[in-house]
């Protein structure tokens, strides 16, 4: 969004989109109302090593994307240790799946989504189990977990590395005790020809999460399909750090424009009722 365009976003907060085990979750919804075109949508996931944290993260991420034409939800997913592995993975796929079916102003052909740290994990391996029926949401019978594009923050692409308790504490065990789901969770391993175009930008003084992770995964991609790896001069935490979130932003933007597009037509449509406005 440049700084000479009028948009109006609004957000729906708190709607529920997964029931499951006596659980509702919930995601909030950002939209500029007045664009009526089918949009592409845009999952966005938040970190916390899987055991801690709430939507709300991307907030600034979400207000923007939505301003450059994108509907854009961040959703909750359950967290260890009550909830092990797959159940978060299982969450993210029904947030790509409630977008498909629940929202009218999306083209479910364009569907992409934004991790960091434990999110880029999750986002990363939703595109690369898309449609396995035993990772799917039982909610939304019949639609697609498939994405078209996917970005990863400082992610954790291969379980097997750099091992610590969070981790142990998701997957339910070690990995001598539950090789499988080390394979499983990591997408360097699930990885196939069905990978969407990728983006992994990793901080190259990230203290808590390598980033070998992000090489390692850009290498596994190569030959499966078009990734693009940028090692930015920050922390863990750079895509919301003031000095490297513009940079950041427009290297995502134009990524997924790239591969999304967004919608450009306006709408007459004004914000609803119960709905926060941004300009």
């Amino acid at each position: 969004m440049t700084p000479t365009e009028q948009t109006t976003v609004t957000v729906r907060r708190d709607v529920p989109f997964h029931e499951v085990d006596g659980e509702t979750l919930l995601l909030d919804v950002y939209e500029d109302t007045e664009t009526a075109a089918p949009k592409p949508a845009a999952v966005l996931v938040r970190g916390g090593g899987f055991t801690v944290g709430d939507k709300g993260e991307f907030a600034r991420h979400a207000i923007d994307l939505a301003a450059d034409g994108y509907l854009v939800v961040e959703p909750q997913y359950r967290l260890a240790p009550e909830w092990t592995f797959p159940a978060a993975l299982v969450d993210v796929k029904a947030a790509i799946e409630w977008c498909r079916t629940e929202c009218e102003h999306v083209d479910a052909q364009r569907v992409g989504a934004v991790g960091h740290s434990a999110g880029a994990n999750l986002v990363v391996l939703a595109a690369a189990t898309a449609d396995d029926p035993a990772l799917e949401p039982d909610q939304y019978p019949g639609a697609s977990s498939a994405l078209s594009a996917v970005v990863g923050y400082s992610g954790i692409y291969d379980f097997r590395m750099g091992l610590d308790d969070r981790r142990e504490t998701y997957l339910g065990g070690s990995p001598e005790e539950l090789p499988a789901a080390y394979d499983l969770a990591s997408p360097v391993e699930q990885a196939d020809m069905s990978m969407p175009p990728t983006l992994l930008c990793h901080g190259g003084h990230d203290g808590v999460v390598d980033p070998q992770q992000s090489a390692i995964l850009a290498e596994t991609l190569g030959p499966l399909t078009t990734v693009d790896r940028r090692v930015v001069d920050g922390g863990h935490g750079f895509p919301f750090d003031g000095a490297h979130y513009e940079a950041t932003y427009d290297t995502t933007l134009e990524f997924l424009n790239g591969h999304l597009g967004a919608a450009q037509s306006p709408s007459e449509t004004g914000p609803g009722p119960g709905t926060d406005t941004f300009r």
